[in-house]
Formats: structure tokens, sequence, C-alpha cells
């Protein structure tokens, strides 16, 4: 059916021919069809490569028929949806393959979003099914959902042949989360169908095929993974997988380009522009023919990035691509043949096949050339819609009152545009609080939303500014509740939000400006300069490692002058911007460190001094510095089970400026250490360490969870060497614990008696929270069973790997020194920072048994939230105030 236009509408006879897009496509077919009969044309090529391990389109699809199976037989029904949580791996496309294999749709979550975050997209998709490659927090937190971790999987009790489930078109495919004005992010739902018609269209257009290397570098969690996955593997060609440490590393990237001799590229722009501006920088020769297709969208694209990608690439042909998550990835393109000089910005081009665009005004009637309208995306490719936001849907999705072919519906985009005069539309940016951030949309008023719910914030506003590269930067602006701590508010909202949406630049208001009809005036905000760090005093650079790495800093900030002392994110840092400068650094010094590095070490100077180790780091095996400065008593804080000490990170944060903060981790975390068997052997160790950092005291010293029995042996030995400890702090430990790790009969007795009263407190738990306690007791009764099977071999314990393997292994020899250690009376006082929520049932929730103990007595503090929450924004705030305060006074 050809384009209709309204007959009252201001159109042009040109539009019909614009969107003059439809044609035939398998409309029945689904993404797992297309890559099934890619199999039966190529089965021995190669369709996943991921360093050494390759794996062919027979080996891939026999995979994830077999765990299609599973998936079925663990009740997996079509248009059910399965939760994916896994990583860059050959497991996230088996695990994709397989869910729409057995009819379901995936709904993808990155590992690395906030524990929130994840919890609301699988709780919000309500999924049936959760595939992880790992054990995950979610496990804990979500019983009622029944989960499976792919890299235990027994494939070869599953047939190996295609399911052949009769799956509709028209059911999903996926539902991916983008970010949402009110808080919480929203699943944009699309059918198998609109993919299919998008992966058709660039294969045919851009003649794809089987001698194909696509270099995958994007999240799963981002809709260009869609096409990059799904497109290639329909065509009989190879998907390079980069593993995170690579996609975070342009060196390395730029070798996998010549290693692997892609032939195609896809991302947002800012990734190739810092890959190309790494080779014009130290590498002008460089020259890979292979490249012949880029694909840019995501963001704006510099207009003379085409030019200087040809010259390392000459083969490559740039293109443009625009369109929506909401529109199924792509629905607009321009080959880029040469960037104008004129040109102000990338014409965005024109509809790809079976889709249309159309310039509209407020009433929804086509503007005339040349005129700025709003974008509005119509065709196969428009979305079902958000996943249970009814309103917003019919907010966002309307009826397309053009064409009633291909779905019939059209999107509402948000950006404004306009026609140029050779018939390629012209992006002009957003119309409303929604903005671009390294290629991730962001809306403003979900940040907002998670600031306005912040205690130490009486209102805050986040606004997008260019920076010096003329790339958007998130701005905040902040009136505080007392005192204005901008490490605080970020910090806050790193625990709530992916990084990409979290401002590190911040302007302290007193009020907000109004405009004339009274609302905040946001283009007086961004009026207003952003101030500029200011170091407390500049620090040249002396060694030739500080020049060459300051000299890296400056021109990568574009500033004139940077301190050894200057703090990379308080510069407007970004991880691009790490990229950058350890890819640099690297080259030209030949030391190699993680770009992540950046975020422990902020400065030259402390960056530098964690790769030049100091030979006094080297004495402290287990003491870790988090807040080293200060001119008061220092605190030293004992690990709990988990063994690393940065969960106290945020407590440092709240307590005084000159307050000092240790914490002590286990030596074997870095060597393993045999002499370290009992509870007064690790006490003795850490004792050594304080000594040696602090060799007359007096002394605080403080223990998280089972810390806290390791630092009353730590006192118990420093009051026995005649040393004073002022302070013996214990964070949420119960001191009954103690019974519970002798023999069975010693302890039998105290188990029974105990029961009457714990039915009690359970009782009146489930009538205070009774989704939280039984989502607790649920969870408590299958670790126990789950302990049970293990020790009578009925099931086997799930293997782990590396460090965790090692956290394993100090945590059972822990436990054996904790079962041996008889905890004896002292004369001293405990500082009791406790819980306010339990969880969990005590024998005495007062004191949490240490009167029995502490001859002096026990001070309480009752700190907000739980165990483990104790230790997170919010309540970590309180927490540190109360710490201090006991401090000050003991």
């Amino acid at each position: 059916m050809p384009y209709k236009p309204l007959q009252t509408a201001k159109s042009m006879p040109d539009l019909a021919a614009f969107n003059d897009t439809i044609m035939p496509y398998p409309r029945d077919k689904t993404l797992n069809t297309l890559f099934e009969e890619q199999v039966v044309k190529s089965p021995g090529n190669l369709a996943l490569q991921l360093g050494d391990e390759a794996m062919t389109y027979k080996e891939l699809n026999e995979r994830a028929n077999q765990l299609a199976r599973q998936l079925i037989e663990f009740g997996i029904k079509p248009a059910d949806n399965v939760g994916l949580l896994v990583t860059r791996s050959f497991e996230m496309i088996i695990g994709m393959y397989a869910i729409l294999k057995a009819g379901a749709a995936y709904i993808p979550v990155d590992p690395d979003y906030p524990i929130d975050r994840q919890l609301y997209i699988l709780s919000n998709s309500a999924v049936s099914l959760l595939i992880t490659d790992s054990t995950h927090p979610l496990n804990a937190l979500m019983p009622e959902v029944k989960s499976i971790n792919i890299k235990t999987v027994d494939y070869s009790q599953y047939d190996s042949s295609n399911p052949n489930l009769k799956i509709d078109s028209r059911q999903l495919a996926y539902t991916i989360y983008t970010s949402g004005s009110t808080g919480q992010p929203k699943g944009v739902m699309i059918e198998h169908h609109s993919a299919v018609n998008l992966v058709l269209w660039v294969n045919n257009r851009f003649n794809v095929g089987a001698d194909d290397r696509m270099l995958f570098l994007t999240s799963m969690c981002f809709d260009l993974s869609v096409y990059d996955i799904f497109g290639i593997l329909a065509t009989g060609g190879t998907l390079v997988i980069a593993e995170q440490a690579q996609v975070n590393d342009i060196n390395q990237l730029i070798d996998m380009l010549q290693e692997y001799q892609i032939t195609f590229w896809d991302s947002v722009p800012s990734t190739l522009d810092y890959l190309v501006k790494e080779l014009a920088a130290g590498n002008t020769d460089y020259k890979q023919d292979a490249l012949r297709l880029v694909f840019l969208s995501g963001d704006w694209i510099p207009v003379n990035l085409p030019d200087k990608i040809k010259h390392f690439f000459p083969s490559a042909n740039v293109v443009s691509l625009g369109g929506a998550t909401e529109a199924t990835v792509w629905s607009n393109y321009f080959v880029i043949k040469h960037a104008d000089s004129n040109w102000k910005s990338i014409p965005y081009g024109r509809p790809i096949t079976n889709n249309f665009f159309y310039i509209l005004d407020d009433d929804l009637q086509p503007v005339p050339n040349g005129d700025t309208g709003n974008l509005f995306i119509g065709g196969v490719g428009v979305a079902r819609g958000y996943a249970n936001e009814p309103e917003k849907t019919a907010a966002s999705f309307i009826a397309d009152p053009f064409n009633s072919d291909c779905g019939g519906m059209m999107y509402r985009t948000g950006d404004l545009g306009r026609m140029l005069p050779d018939m390629n539309m012209e992006f002009l940016g957003r119309k409303d609080n929604q903005v671009k951030i390294r290629g991730f949309r962001v809306e403003l008023g979900e940040i907002e939303h998670m600031l306005n719910q912040y205690d130490q914030l009486e209102s805050a506003i986040v606004l997008a500014k260019d920076d010096h590269y003329g790339k958007k930067e998130l701005i905040g602006y902040a009136v505080a509740n007392g005192t204005f701590n901008k490490d605080a508010i970020i910090n806050y909202l790193k625990e709530k939000l992916p990084e990409y949406m979290v401002p590190l630049s911040w302007v302290e208001m007193q009020s907000f400006p109004l405009n004339i009809n009274g609302k905040i005036d946001r283009k007086a905000l961004l009026d207003l300069p952003v101030p500029e760090h200011i170091a407390n005093a500049y620090t040249p650079p002396i060694t030739d490692s500080e020049k060459i790495m300051t000299t890296i800093w400056q021109q990568v900030f574009d500033m004139e002058k940077v301190g050894t002392n200057d703090n990379f994110f308080e510069l407007g840092g970004h991880s691009l911007m790490a990229l950058q400068i350890m890819a640099r650094f690297e080259k030209q010094t030949g030391t190699k460190f993680p770009a992540a590095i950046l975020f422990k070490n902020p400065t030259i100077s402390s960056l530098l001094g964690s790769v030049e180790k100091t030979d006094r780091a080297k004495e402290w095996k287990s003491l870790v510095p988090i807040k080293s400065t200060g001119n008061k008593m220092p605190l030293y804080i004992v690990h709990g089970d988990g063994l690393y000490v940065l969960n106290f990170k945020d407590l440092a944060k709240h307590v005084d400026e000159e307050q000092p903060l240790f914490g002590l981790q286990p030596a074997e975390l870095n060597d393993d250490d045999e002499t370290i068997r009992t509870m007064a052997d690790i006490a003795r160790h850490y004792v050594r360490e304080i000594l040696e950092h602090n060799p007359n005291g007096p002394y605080a010293i403080a223990g998280y969870s089972f810390g806290g029995y390791v630092a009353i042996e730590m006192e118990r030995q420093l009051t026995e060497m005649g040393k004073t400890v002022k302070m013996l702090g214990i964070f949420d430990t119960d001191a009954g614990n103690i019974l519970y790790s002798k023999s069975w009969q010693i302890t039998l007795l105290k188990k029974i008696g105990r029961q009457f009263p714990k039915l009690l407190w359970v009782g009146k738990s489930f009538l205070k929270d009774p989704s939280g306690t039984f989502q607790y007791q649920y969870y408590l009764l299958l670790k126990k069973i789950q302990q049970l099977g293990n020790k009578i071999g009925l099931t086997e314990e799930p293997k782990v790997d590396g460090i965790y393997d090692q956290i394993k292994v100090i945590n059972e020899k822990h436990h054996m020194a904790f079962k041996s250690y008889s905890m004896q009376p002292f004369n001293n006082y405990v500082y009791l920072f406790k819980a306010k929520k339990r969880i969990y049932f005590v024998d005495d929730f007062k004191y949490l048994g240490w009167q029995k103990y502490a001859k002096k007595g026990v001070k309480v503090f009752d700190v907000p939230g739980d165990h483990a929450t104790m230790l997170q924004q919010p309540n970590v705030s309180e927490f540190g105030k109360s710490l201090q305060d006991a401090l000050n006074n003991c």
C-alpha cells in the first residue's frame, strides 16, 4: 500500500516518494529461524570467535538446541520472558538463541548494573526463569524465580536437533530497558518480525555475507547488539567477541581489527572517534584494508570523522544510522561518501525498508520542507510498547494517520528535525529532557527522580552541556539540605544508576532561577559557568613518568595546565577518556594497567604510585589505607566474611575530615600464609601490621560480622602487650553465635531452648513485613536443604574459580579457627553498632550477647538498615556520624 498523506495537510508531493519503502519480507519468520536456515547452508563456517576459542554454526546451533530443551523441561512456554544475566561470552549467544528457540523472549540484564536496577528489570518483566553464568545476589533476593547457571548445564542429556516449535513472528523476541523519565527504566518490547525486517534490510542493502567478520563491542542491553548478533549470524559470517577488558582498551581494539581482519564495525561514534584519535596521535602509518563497512549511530557524528576513518581504513564505507530502541534499532540511514565542509551535522538520511519517517507539527500535520518539526517513526519496526506501562505506551505510540499498512502505528520520538533540499532529513536534537550520553539514551528526569529521594538535598536539576569536544556532559545543579557534599551525591547515584548516568560536574545553588511562568528556568542554569576544578595547590610533574602522564591529561582534557594532584573525575573525566589516557601512556612507556584503576587512584600522583609500589607498601600484606589522612586516632576495621575491606569505603566518607580509617583483610588474598591457622594467628598478624603502622597507640579497633570476633582477640593481645585500646567497636556481630561454632553436644540444648522465642519472633515479623520475612525464611530453608544435600552427596556444591575459590578456602579456614576459639570476658567496653532492621533471629536483641563478655559494659548505637545495608547509602551516612561521635568521646 503506498504512502497516503492527509488531504488537509500542508504536505509536499516529494513526501510520498520519500516514504515509498514498502517491500515484501518474510514476516512469518523469527530470528532463530534465520539462523537455523544459515546453519543448513554453512554448518562448518565459523560463527563465534573469542580469543583462541571458536565455535562453528553447527556447534552453536546444537548447543542452543540442547539448552532450549532444558528450558522447555523447566516449563518455559511460548510468550514467556526469560532473564539473561551473563558476561560477554559464547554463553551469552547460546542463551539468547536457546530462549528464542524455546518460544520465549530474552530480557538482558547487565551484571554491572546496580542491584536495584537488576531487580526492577526482572520484576517488571515477570521473568519465568533467570539464566546466569555465576552465582549472583539476585539468586537470593528473588528466590521465587528459578535460575539456571549456564556453565553447569549437562548438555549431553538433551537432544541437539532443532526443537521446531511453532512460534508466531508477532511474539516478543526481546525487551530492552532504556532510561525512564519517572525514576525507573522503560522496557521496550520488540516482536520477531520487526527485528527480522531490520536484519534482512542491512544484509541485503550492504551485501553482508559469509566473508564478513563483525567485531562485537556493544553491551547486550544496548539495542545495537540486536543486529550485531542476529544480523551477522544470519549470513554465515563470524561474530568476533571482544572481552570486556578488550572493549576497555583502545590499543587492544586496534590490534583486534588487524588480527581478525575485521570487515564490519558497529558502534556509537565516540568509540571509533577515540580510536582514530589514538592512531592519529601515535600510529599515523597504520592501515587496515579489510574493514569495508562502518556503522555509526546512537549519538552525533563529528563531521570530520568519516574522512579520518578512511585515512586508516581506506576500504571503509561509513554509514550514519538513526532511529530509536522503540523502533527496532535503526529506522533511517545515510551513506557518507564524502563529508561536506559546509555541513553543520551529518544528514539523518532516509527511512529503511518498511519504515516511514514523518516530520510533523503539534497537530500531527506534515511541515513544509526546511521547517523544523517533530520526528515520528512508522512502519514494521515500531515496538509493541512499554512493558507494564499502558499510560506511557499510549502517550508515545499512536495510530499512524498516513499509512495503515506495516502495523499502522507510529512512535513519537521526541526528536526535532527538518527536510533538506535533497530530501534527506537533518536531525536537530531533542525536544524534551532526553539526551544521548556516549551513545546511551538518558532521561534526565530519571536522574532527578533519584536525587530528589536523597535526604541530603532539598532539590536538584540535571542538564546536559557540551564539553571540550562538543560531546554531551551531564551537569548537576543542587540545593543542599545542610552542607553541600558533591562526593556523597556522586556515590549515592553510583549505587542507584549506571555509571554513564552519574553527573560528575556539580554546581551548588542557594535557589533555582524561575522564568516568567514561575517554572525553573533551565536555560538560565545552562548559562551559569560550571566551576573549574580548584586544586589545593598546583603540583608540577617531577619524574619522567609524571611528565608523560601530565602531558597526556592536558591533551585529553584540552587544558593548558594539569597538576599531579588534580582529580580525574573533578576535571570532568569519564571512562572513554580513561581508555585514551591508558592507551597513550602504554604506547609511550610500555607500562600497562587497567583504566578502572583510575576509579581508585584518580590523581596522577596516586595513579603512578599504585604502579610504582613503594617499599612501605610492600611491608603491609593486610593493612589497606581507606582514608589515610587526618590527625585523629586512626580506626582499624577488620573485614567480614567477604574478606575484602572495600565495603568500608563509603563509611570513610561520612566520618570527620581529620579521621583516618584503615581496613584489615587476610594476607592470603595476596600470598598464601600457612602460619595462619587459629583466631589468635589471624589477630596476631593484624596486630603486627597495626604496630608497624602505629607503634605507640592508643588504638581504636573494630570488626564487622566475623571480624568482630577477630577484633575481640586483637584487643586481648594488645592489652597483654600493655597497649591502650580506647575503643573496641563491634559492627553488628552477635556474640551468641560463638556457641554455635562448638560441637553438637554443646549446642543442642541451646538450640532446643531458643525454638519457641524464635517461632514467636518469626510470627511477629510476618505480621510486620510478610513479604520480606517470607523471602528471607524461604531463602534460609533452601540454603539449609542445599547444604544438607551437599553433605550427604545428593547434590554437588557449585564450583567457583579464581579469587572466589581463594575466598572460599580462606573462609573455611576461618570457620575452623572459629570453632576452636574460646572467647573470654575482657576488661573493656564494647561499642556496639547494631542494625535496626533484624531479618534473622538473635537471643539478645538489645545487646547481641555482649554484656556477658564486656566487663565495663556495652554502649549501643542503632544504625538504620540491616546487616548488609547498614554499610550502604543512605544508611551509612548515619552510621558514620554515630561512629565519629563514639570515636570523639571514647
